[in-house]
């Protein structure tokens, strides 16, 4: 069987088993050895242990259950409500003042955490009933957090950037500085759209007073945050002046992490099995997914697909501009049916070669690539932060009501693509200026 027999077959086995409902993992593993033994024969699946080993025993690998531990510890010791109530009584003059605090409260929870999911269940959690509290429309008030919790894929310390960086071979603390800005711009974004909407329609979002907030006479709701934003500066600090690398800042993050939760009196053996439980979860299933991808990456070299395929592209002639936004759109796409590791762990060997053709830098391809994924975690039938977002939301909310309130901010994404594509140096500056 020739190669390209051979390519077409592994792909469709690939989404034909993830269409039936096999793990993402076992679809990537069973289409790669189908196409080794295809294309090699019995003998070439001893590669198969090296190809994982290979990259697996990478100490840059360490940061992920390390961050997810770091994100764990952070979820039970209450620090996003914390951060909303700080934010949400320091805001209260201004119209939407509610959900522009969500937004703020899921940037700063999410340079804490790196998962998305966590970010926009945790902060969501008490801003959505206090924005229908005060009587916020509904898709407002939940599009508002499964958008804004998006920002953790970007804002670093990102899982997903770590998983890029091993992929593509490219500098984990490079990814990290390169995403401040842009991640910066978007939570700017999302909030002067809030903004705007609240002076041109404020029967969506109603002002609130402090009488309502119920805080008259409290202490100073900042000084509770103070370990949060330490924790904060900690981590990213360390990265930015070189004093550690990303795996090392995660274990300083996890420390700190354990010191406020201990403070804060939340490490009961109850919260303590939680926290190792779901941390085992995730990266179990984060590892299995890397270590077949790792050797479908393997078979595609094998069968010379991403040179075959920049090849062709370069014969037809194709503008840059075309192939970006078909690159895009298919990531768009295949986040709409699959998770963002899955996503970014598939597309990355394919989609890069590609990408250092028309002379794009990989860690800009990074940035935008998140952005991308952002898209998908609001983006049905399978956008994941809507579904948590429709779990917590009290009362029959639906689906659809929260990809509704979420569209607006899906637009604010594209631009911020757009915007990152004509100025790449908004993303490359921090790092490399």
């Amino acid at each position: 069987m020739d190669t390209v027999s051979i390519s077409i077959l592994c792909v469709c086995a690939l989404f034909v088993m993830m269409a039936i409902g096999a793990p993402v993992f076992v679809s990537l593993g069973v289409s790669s050895i189908v196409g080794i033994l295809l294309l090699q024969g019995f003998d070439a699946l001893s590669a198969v242990p090296g190809v994982m080993y290979d990259r697996m025993a990478s100490f840059t690998l360490v940061a992920v259950p390390l961050f997810i531990l770091m994100g764990e510890i952070i979820f039970v010791s209450g620090l996003g409500g914390d951060i909303y109530r700080a934010i949400r009584i320091s805001l209260y003059r201004i119209r939407g003042s509610l959900a522009v605090a969500s937004v703020f409260a899921c940037a700063v929870f999410g340079a804490m955490c790196g998962v998305s999911i966590a970010g926009a269940a945790t902060i969501g959690k008490f801003a959505i009933p206090e924005m229908l509290k005060a009587g916020y429309d509904k898709r407002i008030a939940t599009g508002v957090i499964a958008s804004a919790g998006s920002l953790a894929l970007l804002i670093p310390p990102s899982v997903g950037l770590i998983l890029y960086g091993l992929v593509a071979g490219e500098s984990v603390g490079y990814l990290f500085i390169a995403g401040v800005i842009p991640g910066i711009i978007i939570a700017l974004m999302m909030m002067i759209y809030l903004l705007i909407l609240g002076w041109f329609k404020p029967h969506l979002m109603p002002s609130v007073t402090l009488d309502e907030l119920e805080v008259q006479g409290q202490e100073n709701p900042w000084i509770v945050t103070i370990p949060a934003l330490l924790l904060v500066f900690a981590v990213l600090g360390s990265i930015y002046f070189g004093i550690a690398t990303p795996s090392e800042s995660a274990a300083i993050g996890c420390l700190g992490a354990l010191a406020i939760a201990a403070y804060k009196r939340m490490l009961s053996f109850e919260n303590i099995a939680k926290i190792i439980e779901d941390t085992t979860r995730t990266t179990g299933m984060i590892l299995a997914i890397l270590s077949s991808a790792l050797v479908f990456g393997y078979l595609l070299t094998r069968l010379r697909v991403p040179q075959e395929l920049v090849g062709w592209i370069v014969e037809q002639g194709f503008h840059q501009y075309s192939v970006l936004v078909a690159i895009f759109i298919l990531l768009i796409v295949m986040g709409m049916f699959m998770d963002v590791i899955s996503v970014i762990l598939i597309a990355t060997p394919l989609l890069l070669p590609i990408i250092k053709t028309f002379n794009y830098d990989p860690i800009w391809f990074g940035i935008v690539m998140a952005i991308c994924c952002e898209m998908a975690v609001i983006t049905p039938p399978v956008g994941l932060n809507l579904f948590v977002i429709q779990g917590i939301s009290p009362g029959n909310t639906s689906l659809m009501t929260v990809a509704e309130g979420a569209f607006p901010f899906f637009l604010i994404l594209v631009a911020a693509v757009v915007l990152f594509t004509v100025f790449p140096g908004l993303v490359l500056w921090l790092p490399f200026g």
